[in-house]
């Protein structure tokens, strides 16, 4: 009965249709602004697509299978050629395990966090403190939040700016070093902070940036627009630099596409999903690093339920001539 209801021919074109939707959404989200959030979960659908075409090879049906691995393929070389990141000198790195030259490299850790997830304080101090971090950059924080953040963290992390909102634009970084130079410029009254710290002598900088989603074709103005305010003062800086913060997008979106195409930043995260959150989490928030740093480590930060907290990202600073090198070719 069912392998006589799916073979029929109105099914087989409804799939088409649907999984061609599907992809025309994910790829060219701008066509169906309505629908745009959709390429958030394309990964997803990809995975679907291709449990779909297992489904419908077991029954014997090739044309189903072929639409729906089709429609897999696609969003895999959608996905694939959407990947800007030093992933491939990552595992490089790792495997010439060359500890002597690392040690001789300017670390930084930093991670970014968001306080509207629910969570315990005790849960959020715990990621603070496994992140072993120079650098927090905290978004959200409303007065409550400050003077717990100061009482937590002061000792730790004795540089501080913290810029509170009773809304959702409230935002705090708080470092190990001492921070050279801070500065906010504003995108239509959002602000967006920018600083420099001082390790080892070695100067390295950081923008820490909050974006509101792109839920209809005014907010998606909005949101390249906000994305170009940060693109214009990061082309200003010529230090070692990472961009961090909740940018309400994947890194596959057209927007951040285009954000690091003009930037020449590259992302940290080398996957498209959370392992330890459930299957329908996207990321959407990131940090992205100049060429003349590498990305040496990478995570996610959950709760034990699952809940996503933050993430947290390693870097090595690139030798100079190494530097060089790359960029010419």
């Amino acid at each position: 009965m069912i392998q006589k209801y799916i073979s029929h021919p109105i099914t087989y074109v409804a799939t088409v249709c649907l999984v061609a939707f599907g992809v025309v959404i994910c790829v060219f989200p701008h066509f169906l602004p309505a629908c745009s959030r959709g390429v958030n979960y394309a990964v997803q659908l990809m995975l679907l697509y291709l449990a779909a075409g297992l489904v419908t090879l077991f029954f014997k049906q090739p044309k189903l299978t072929f639409v729906f691995f089709g429609g897999c393929l696609l969003l895999c070389f959608f996905l694939k050629y959407s990947l800007k990141n030093d992933a491939i000198d990552r595992w490089r790195n790792q495997m010439l395990q060359d500890n002597e030259s690392k040690e001789q490299e300017v670390r930084l850790k930093a991670a970014q966090f968001n306080l509207s997830n629910n969570a315990e304080p005790a849960e959020i101090m715990q990621a603070f403190r496994s992140t072993k971090a120079d650098i927090l950059s905290i978004h959200e924080v409303t007065p409550d939040w400050n003077q717990w953040l100061e009482d937590s963290l002061g000792k730790v992390y004795p540089y501080h700016h913290t810029m509170v909102d009773i809304g959702i634009f409230g935002m705090a970084v708080y470092s190990r070093y001492p921070l050279v130079s801070i500065d906010t410029f504003y995108y239509d009254e959002i602000p967006n902070l920018r600083a420099c710290i001082d390790k080892d002598g070695t100067s390295m900088c950081f923008v820490s940036v909050h974006t509101l989603p792109a839920l209809n074709n005014y907010s998606l103005k909005r949101l390249k627009e906000h994305l170009s305010t940060v693109a214009g003062q990061v082309a200003r800086m010529d230090m070692p630099l990472i961009v961090l913060g909740d940018f309400n997008s994947v890194s596959w979106s057209k927007e951040l596409q285009d954000f690091m195409d003009n930037t020449g930043l590259l992302e940290s995260r080398s996957g498209f999903m959370d392992r330890q959150g459930s299957f329908w989490d996207v990321p959407l928030d990131h940090i992205f690093h100049s060429t003349r740093l590498s990305c040496a480590d990478f995570n996610s930060l959950n709760d034990d339920s699952g809940r996503h907290l933050g993430i947290m990202g390693a870097f090595l600073l690139k030798p100079l001539v190494q530097h060089v090198k790359k960029t010419a070719q």
